[in-house]
């Protein structure tokens, strides 16, 4: 399975949340050697931190690059780089829970569907 088949099987099947699907997927992917006990780190961005802010999917993206990345020179550059990229992705230029949510999330799927 690719990082996006191993965090969408996390996410719905599993049923966890947006940042610790990613995590647990990237560890699977990349190896980060992270141990089960390492999800509850980022635990709490799942909702956007539970109030609709930066969503959970990009604040547990940003957790893997600071594993695989921090020390590096260009590392701010980097974050900045991924969001922007994130952003556009999205076509919203909006990194809020609250204001995607509406956009991608049914019952069945969650936030997976893209309703662009």
């Amino acid at each position: 399975m690719n990082l996006t088949e191993r965090a969408a099987y996390y996410y719905t099947e599993e049923g966890k949340n947006c940042a610790v699907a990613i995590l647990l997927a990237s560890n699977d992917v990349y190896g980060l050697r992270l141990c089960a006990e390492d999800a509850k780190l980022v635990v709490g961005f799942g909702g956007g931190m539970g109030c609709g802010s930066t969503c959970g999917a990009l604040a547990g993206s940003i957790a893997v690059l600071g594993k695989l990345f921090a020390g590096r020179e260009d590392f701010r550059q980097l974050c900045g780089g991924f969001v922007k990229v994130f952003q556009d992705g999205l076509a919203y230029n909006c990194t809020d829970c609250a204001v995607l949510m509406p956009k991608y999330k049914n019952e069945a799927k969650r936030c997976p569907q893209d309703k662009r």
